[in-house]
C-alpha cells in the first residue's frame, strides 16, 4: 500500500492566538509566549493588542533584545498610521543601536514624513556613510537637505544618487526641480527631459509643478509638457 505523505497542519490566525492565550494562562512565567502571542496578533492586524503584549514583554526581557521589541512596536504604530508614536519608538531603537541600517532608514523615513528634517538628515547621512553605494539613501538624503534649504548639498546628493542609478526618473525629476528653483535653467531642462524620457507619466505632474516657474518662458519646457 502506498501512503500519501502528510504535511504539518498550520493553525489559522484565530486558533493560533487562542492557543497562545491559553498557554499563557497556564504558564504565565513563560514570557517567550508573550512574544509568540504578540506576533500572532500582529499577523492578524490586531496591532493594538500586539503592542500591549510587546510592552509587557519589555518589562520582562533583558536589554539585549530590547531594540527588537521596540522595533516591532514602532512598526505596529506605523501600520496603524500613528506616525508620532512610530517615530518615538524608532528613535528609541536607533539610540540603542545604529548597526541595523534598515531600522535607521525607517526612523529617517518617519522623521521626514513628520517634517523633522534634521533627524531624517542625520539618519540618511549615516546610511550613506555606511553604504555609499545605496542610491536610495543618497536620494533621501538630498530631500532632507532640500527641505532644510541646503540646495547645493541636495544637488550633490542627487548627483551621487544618479551616478549609482542613471535610470531613476524620481532623482532626475527632483534634480530638475532644485535646478529650476536656483535658476539653473539649462541644467533643469536637461534633467527634466531625462526624467520624462524615463517616466512619461511625470508630464502631468510637471504641468502643475510650481517649482518650474523659472522654466515657464522656455519653449523647450512648453514642448516637454505638451507631449
Amino acid at each position: 500500500m502506498t501512503l500519501g505523505r502528510l504535511e504539518k497542519q498550520q493553525p489559522d490566525g484565530e486558533t493560533e492566538i487562542a492557543f497562545y492565550k491559553q498557554a499563557l494562562r497556564k504558564h504565565p512565567e513563560r514570557i517567550h509566549l508573550l512574544d509568540f502571542l504578540a506576533y500572532a496578533l500582529f499577523k492578524q492586524a490586531e496591532y493594538f493588542e500586539a503592542i500591549h503584549c510587546w510592552k509587557k514583554l519589555l518589562k520582562k526581557k533583558g536589554r539585549d533584545e530590547e531594540h527588537l521589541i521596540l522595533a516591532r512596536i514602532a512598526q505596529s504604530y506605523e501600520l496603524l498610521g500613528e506616525l508620532e508614536q512610530a517615530y518615538h519608538y524608532y528613535d528609541k531603537v536607533q539610540k540603542i543601536t545604529k548597526a541595523n541600517l534598515e531600522l535607521v532608514g525607517k526612523f529617517g523615513e518617519i522623521a521626514y514624513l513628520l517634517e523633522n528634517y534634521e533627524d531624517s538628515l542625520e539618519a540618511f547621512e549615516l546610511i550613506c556613510e555606511k553604504e555609499p553605494h545605496n542610491e536610495v539613501g543618497w536620494h533621501n538624503l538630498s530631500l532632507s537637505y532640500y527641505n532644510l534649504g541646503l540646495h547645493d548639498e541636495a544637488i550633490t546628493s542627487l548627483e551621487r544618487s544618479i551616478a549609482l542609478d542613471n535610470d531613476s526618473a524620481d532623482s532626475w525629476y527632483t534634480l530638475a526641480l532644485v535646478y529650476s528653483e536656483n535658476y539653473l535653467v539649462n541644467d533643469a531642462l536637461i534633467a527634466l527631459e531625462k526624467a520624462l524620457t524615463l517616466n512619461s507619466d511625470l508630464i502631468f505632474q510637471a504641468r502643475k509643478e510650481q517649482s518650474f516657474y523659472s522654466l515657464m518662458n522656455s519653449k523647450l519646457f512648453q514642448y516637454f509638457i505638451s507631449e
